[in-house]
């Protein structure tokens, strides 16, 4: 599950960095479909779900 939660938090970021670049301006990213407040749920949202794969890991106990 550790590279389930890496792959998920790389996307994560992505999709923070995007919504960053779509909130400045810098491109107009996919027009108004996808503005900022989207990219930025879609990011926290990523981000939990890394979260709790990498703490969910398991393994044995002491």
């Amino acid at each position: 599950m550790g590279t389930t939660a890496l792959i998920f938090g790389i996307i994560g970021g992505l999709c923070a960095v995007i919504g960053v670049v779509t909130a400045a301006e810098v491109l107009p990213l996919l027009g108004d479909a996808y503005t900022w407040l989207f990219w930025f749920w879609v990011s926290a949202i990523l981000l939990l779900i890394c979260i709790a794969l990498a703490v969910g890991r398991g393994g044995v106990g002491e």
